[in-house]
């Protein structure tokens, strides 16, 4: 979703919680500007002084006829002000109603929320061209792929395409940065299939550990082996994976009680903050599981933690122990 208010031509607001597509139209925003990255200074809110910023968006370029500065995580626009913040907002404000002609400002916000009753915010709606940029769903990253492909004058398989889309989800970056190694890896092939997918596509290792689990609890060996073969080519550390999969046990426990609480659906997709697809798996897995076989598998998991942190075990064994013996 894109909302733009035409308002200064050199003032942008980019808020929302994709930094990617963020960081994408702050590029396009300059290079249409006719602004060269050497010609564009980026300042961190969150690590520097807002004035500092603001004097440099204040300063005449020397070597160019126009410059950009970019004010990267603007947290004012997501939290409370203090009294030293207060003075910076009012000399931030004051340049906003009159800016320098010869700067392109940009302000990042990559928050999922920010306050839109703020003062700062309305500052912005009066001043700003403003862009909320959110995650890409999955059905948008069918077309972000096709596109890609397209460009690149590759074809890729359904269940291919439906593969590399669960591997790179709600990650646009990621799954560009994904697409360039499958093309290398593709090489002359015109026809990516679902093998190369999975020999080259890297996954999120929680995903990785959430889908592990899934598959541990339905006795699925196959996928079982597919998905500790992920994770050993990622060269992912066992003892972190068996973190990994102690918190999603503890999250089915967590589930177990808010079901004894009566809570919904929603509340617990909001408790949890995830997607309406994992927390289907979630209240299976919580429905299905016993109370005695969870404990079982957390007393388990429990023993391995100590005997390899007192040194008396190996953590890759540790780990191939725990999965065998389920």
């Amino acid at each position: 979703m894109v909302v733009v208010i035409e308002m200064n031509g050199n003032l942008f607001l980019l808020y929302g919680n994709d930094a990617f597509l963020i960081k994408s139209k702050t590029d396009k925003i300059m290079a249409q500007a006719g602004i060269a990255p050497s010609d564009v200074e980026s300042f961190d809110i969150e690590e520097m002084p807002l004035e500092e910023a603001i004097n440099a968006a204040m300063t005449i370029p020397f070597l160019s006829d126009r410059k950009g500065v970019v004010l990267r995580n603007c947290v004012f626009l997501a939290t409370p002000k203090s009294s030293k913040e207060t003075e910076s907002l009012a000399s931030w404000t004051r340049y906003l109603q009159k800016p320098n002609p010869t700067t392109v400002l940009v302000m990042q916000a990559p928050y999922d929320k920010i306050d839109t009753r703020k003062n700062a915010f309305r500052t912005c709606q009066e001043t700003c061209q403003i862009e909320e940029c959110l995650a890409l769903k999955k059905d948008d990253m069918y077309g972000l792929v096709k596109e890609a492909l397209m460009k690149a004058g590759k074809t890729m398989d359904a269940n291919a395409l439906e593969e590399f889309v669960n591997r790179t989800e709600d990650d646009a970056s990621g799954a560009l940065n994904e697409l360039e190694k499958l093309f290398l890896y593709a090489d002359q092939s015109p026809r990516i299939d679902v093998e190369m997918v999975r020999n080259v596509t890297t996954r999120n290792v929680e995903d990785n550990v959430f889908e592990l689990v899934n598959a541990l609890l339905v006795r699925d060996t196959r996928s079982l082996t597919r998905i500790y073969q992920d994770l050993s080519r990622l060269n992912t550390d066992p003892a972190g994976i068996l973190m990994l999969i102690t918190g999603k046990f503890q999250e089915i426990l967590y589930t177990k009680e808010l079901l004894r609480m009566k809570r919904s659906n929603d509340e617990i997709m909001r408790y949890f903050g995830a997607s309406k697809g994992r927390v289907y798996y979630i209240l299976k897995n919580a429905r299905d599981l016993s109370d005695d076989q969870l404990s079982r598998y957390m007393t388990e998991l429990e023993k391995i933690d100590f005997r390899i942190k007192s040194g008396a075990l190996d953590k890759k064994i540790g780990l191939e122990l725990f999965l065998l013996g389920i």
